[in-house]
């Protein structure tokens, strides 16, 4: 499966995960210690090299994707720069991987300058691209940028299976992952070669990343998603632009609430940034109710603290887009009439 992923994506290598979360662990894994038997039973126990660097603006909650591995990050630069001098100084012979993330304001070091000088060291570069991925060129920029390793999503604009993902990069390295993934419980009597990669389960009995299984159905969900993809990368945006402009339709109906049209830049999809600053009922408050209501509905808080619901059509299906409108409509008039 991850040849014929690798051949959709044009990619080196691709290893099938239940989620970019868990690919992010299993890259930190195989970049702390390889395929060696010790280290995939040690770990999150690592030896020499257990540190990753990471630019101060790249940190997110999603860093504990690398820390469960027993890994520490290392911060480097400040919350609007990085230089490049921060970086290099950081580089020596106990650090595993540098993360690395897209986005974040400011003067940061891009992907091309972080791979030269951690290549030039002897360190690896992982890429967290959760929701950059597709457009597959995204993906393909990355590693000529100079990645090694990079998770993606296989939900989220694939429209795959949720508990799904893909980690892309060095074959090298995605054949160590199955060391850290795959069931090793076997007698060694009865232990073959892949056919596929030749590679002997020779590693420890059970990695770190053994409880994140993916099942038959999520593979098969993920392959037929990617692969209509490929065939058709504009299928849904048709459908994205239909589902939201039912949604601004509705919303007119209020003259309280105001609409923007947005995009998202990692997701590549338009999105509504529906503002609640001169309505009658706090931004949090219509959140709560759209939630208990039937059916619930969560809308993107991302931007709540600017009393702003975000509407995107990635997950919706025909006619919910009228349906989300209609609802906000229905909250904010209730406040405004006290009921």
């Amino acid at each position: 499966m991850g040849i014929e992923l690798a051949r959709l994506l044009n990619v080196p290598a691709a290893y099938v995960t239940s989620g970019a979360f868990a690919g992010l662990t299993l890259a930190a894994a195989v970049c702390a210690v390889g395929g060696d038997s010790r280290g995939v039973d040690e770990l999150p126990i690592t030896g020499a090299r257990n540190r990753v660097i990471v630019q101060m603006a790249h940190r997110d909650p999603y860093d504990h994707a690398i820390t469960a591995v027993g890994l520490r990050l290392t911060e480097i630069g400040y919350p609007y720069s990085t230089r490049t001098h921060e970086l290099a100084r950081e580089l020596d012979d106990t650090v595993a991987a540098v993360l690395h993330r897209l986005g974040g304001n400011g003067d940061m070091l891009p992907l091309r300058t972080v791979a030269e000088l951690s290549h030039a060291a002897g360190v690896p570069v992982i890429v967290d691209a959760a929701d950059y991925v597709p457009p597959i060129s995204r993906l393909r920029q990355l590693l000529d940028d100079g990645a090694d390793l990079v998770a993606i999503s296989g939900g989220k604009s694939f429209r795959g299976p949720q508990a799904s993902g893909v980690l892309c990069g060095r074959a090298d390295l995605i054949r160590d992952v199955a060391l850290h993934h795959l069931d090793m419980d076997l007698r060694e009597a009865t232990w073959q070669a892949s056919d596929v990669t030749g590679l002997w389960p020779t590693g420890g009995r059970e990695g770190i990343g053994r409880g994140m299984k993916v099942g038959r159905e999520q593979i098969i969900g993920l392959l037929v998603a990617v692969s209509e993809h490929v065939a058709e990368p504009d299928r849904w945006a048709g459908h994205y632009a239909a589902e939201l402009a039912a949604c601004e339709r509705a919303l007119t109906a209020c003259d309280t609430v105001r609409v923007t049209r947005e995009h998202n830049t990692f997701m590549d999809v338009a999105t509504l940034a529906v503002d609640f600053s001169a309505a009658a009922i706090n931004v949090d408050e219509v959140a709560r109710q759209l939630d208990r209501g039937t059916p619930r509905i969560q809308l993107g808080e991302q931007d709540a603290w600017r009393n702003v619901l975000i509407v995107n059509p990635l997950g919706l299906a025909a006619g919910e887009g009228a349906q989300i409108g209609e609802r906000i409509v229905s909250v904010v008039r209730a406040a405004s009439d006290g009921t």
